[in-house]
């Protein structure tokens, strides 16, 4: 039989560590410690069952260590274990009070020990506890001074740019977010550029930036980022973060209506996380929950927020259904329990809840609260100004001019949310005001650019599958022909011929080309070289040639 040397084991499993290999460097290292348990290779082991989120056995790997090194007489190394070991309690378990208590292992540990890595790490991963678990912002920013001081004396570049991290959400935290997105933006050029060498801080600075994207509704930035993330995920073999990535990604994708990429990227995260990180896949629950229902899907959407509960995302989804069934009351509940639950960092998620409460309140029939919770979403939005919250500010505020009869006013509004939704790629929100646009235009007697409106956003709808949306749009259309009748059919202007003009008007009555083929027995070529003339002959090109086409036929009806 022949024997391996367990510092050969040792040194497969830590060169497989190094290029990312982590089954491999399992294999080694589980083969190495059977044969020589050292707090070495129990380290590192630790190591590669946590890129694999083996988290059982990461916490007994890890805890094996930690006594090993301590039986040793090597506190720093069993600081380093300490402080692991306080992160993964924490991130698996939700254990606070473990984590606390490894953290003070890991202080006392090194308490009399000279300034080292450890010490950095320590601090640094302390700030990030006192922040985002305990809400607490000055014990934060002492402990990102002190870091930022140990890492420079160090000169440790990865415990330096993660501090970078840390000051961009204690920035964001503070209510100075673009200073803070600039430094999320530095953070990661390191993390993903090559300046930052340890995979999991590069892998946390990562989800700092797209956490922090979500949370103030930044989602042009988040899209620049996702790719590399993404990208770099792959190439490390970073599993667990790609799959928590995931859930950002989708609200990406959602919002500029990939929808098929977002259903396939829920999809995927929630077979990972439900296996490796449960918390998280109720978060992809409720996304892949609301993009249901924005298919029109609600049964299937209101099973999948159900699963979600009690994540915060399921209660908006929720609402959002009650709002679609036409329940003001059942939204405004759920609207409420969820906005006393959003964190102050969290502006986007506000933004968007208000924005339904201000929907929901007037559904209800009382302009007064829509009002007051208008100036709230005002107040939030005033401190981030990215085009989704300032598209979102600007729905809201039409939604009530209009419901104050304040038509022209509430136009206005209408008319720069779609241009702000537009300008950041949300095609679906953008289409969904353009419907109420139209309401308005029909109001102000201006039917041939209600009819424009809606039949752009008729072709939106359907490109995405949105199907509940996309035949109130048909009956929106049919509705606006029926009450303006066929314009005169001769002489017809642009040199038309009378089949030309039949097309024409169908185009306007927002027949598919199919149904203009069976309503004119033609088929679907000849309808298509129709259309091909008439909008050669009226000038028109690009995505908006049929609503474009539409308003002209409208426009040929005498007093139009």
């Amino acid at each position: 039989m022949h024997f391996v040397n367990p510092d050969e084991l040792l040194q497969r499993g830590r060169e497989a560590l190094s290029r990312g290999d982590w089954a491999a460097a399992r294999g080694a290292l589980q083969d190495a410690v059977a044969t020589n348990e050292t707090p070495q290779a129990l380290e590192d082991l630790g190591t590669a069952l946590w890129w694999l989120d083996d988290q059982n056995n990461v916490l007994e790997t890890r805890e094996a260590a930690f006594r090993a090194y301590r039986a040793a007489g090597d506190d720093r190394s069993a600081a380093r274990l300490a402080t692991l070991l306080a992160l993964d309690y924490v991130d698996y378990r939700n254990d606070i009070a473990a984590g606390n208590g490894w953290m003070q292992r890991a202080e006392h540990l090194l308490e009399r020990l000279p300034n080292c890595d450890e010490h950095a790490w320590l601090h640094l991963y302390n700030g990030l506890k006192a922040l985002m678990f305990d809400g607490d912002v000055e014990q934060a920013r002492q402990r990102r001074d002190t870091a930022r001081a140990l890492a420079r004396e160090l000169n440790n570049r990865d415990v330096e740019m993660m501090v970078v991290g840390l000051d961009a959400l204690l920035l964001i935290r503070e209510g100075k977010f673009t200073d803070g997105m600039l430094r999320l933006d530095e953070a990661m050029t390191a993390a993903v550029g090559g300046e930052m060498s340890d995979l999991p801080a590069i892998g946390n600075t990562c989800c700092f930036l797209l956490y922090a994207c979500e949370a103030v509704g930044d989602y042009d930035r988040a899209a620049q980022w996702c790719e590399r993330t993404r990208e770099f995920c792959r190439r490390m073999g970073m599993d667990a973060f790609f799959a928590i990535c995931r859930n950002y990604y989708a609200t990406v994708l959602i919002w500029k209506g990939d929808w098929d990429e977002a259903d396939a990227e829920l999809s995927a995260a929630l077979r990972e996380l439900q296996v490796i990180r449960p918390g998280y896949a109720k978060e992809s629950l409720a996304k892949l929950g609301e993009l249901r229902r924005k298919q029109g899907r609600l049964e299937a959407a209101e099973a999948l927020f159900r699963q979600a509960d009690p994540h915060r995302l399921s209660l908006m989804g929720r609402a959002g259904l009650a709002l679609d069934r036409a329940d003001p009351q059942a939204a405004l509940d759920f609207l409420d329990r969820q906005i006393r639950r959003i964190g102050d960092e969290d502006i986007g998620e506000r933004a968007f809840a208000l924005a339904l409460r201000v929907t929901a309140q007037i559904m209800a029939g009382d302009p007064t609260a829509a009002a007051g919770s208008l100036a709230d979403l005002e107040t939030a939005v005033s401190l981030v100004g990215t085009q989704p919250l300032r598209a979102t500010v600007n729905g809201a505020r039409g939604a009530l001019a209009r419901t104050l009869g304040q038509l022209d006013k509430a136009k206005l509004h209408y008319e720069d949310a779609i241009d702000l939704f537009e300008a950041s790629a949300a095609d679906f929100d953008a289409a969904r005001l353009r419907l109420e646009l139209a309401g308005i235009l029909r109001d102000l007697d201006r039917g041939s650019a209600a009819l424009e409106q809606v039949i752009l956003a008729q072709g939106v709808f359907k490109r995405l599958g949105a199907a509940v949306y996309a035949e109130r749009a048909a009956s929106i259309i049919a509705s606006l022909a029926a009450s303006m009748g066929k314009p005169p059919s001769d002489p017809l202007p642009y040199d038309l011929t009378p089949r030309e003009g039949e097309v024409l008007w169908l185009i306007a009555a927002g027949k598919t080309n199919q149904e203009i083929a069976d309503d004119l027995v033609l088929s679907i070529r000849t309808v298509e070289r129709h259309i091909s003339t008439v909008y050669e002959k009226l000038n028109l090109h690009g995505r908006a040639a049929r609503a474009s086409a539409a308003a002209i036929a409208v426009s040929l009806r005498p007093n139009t």
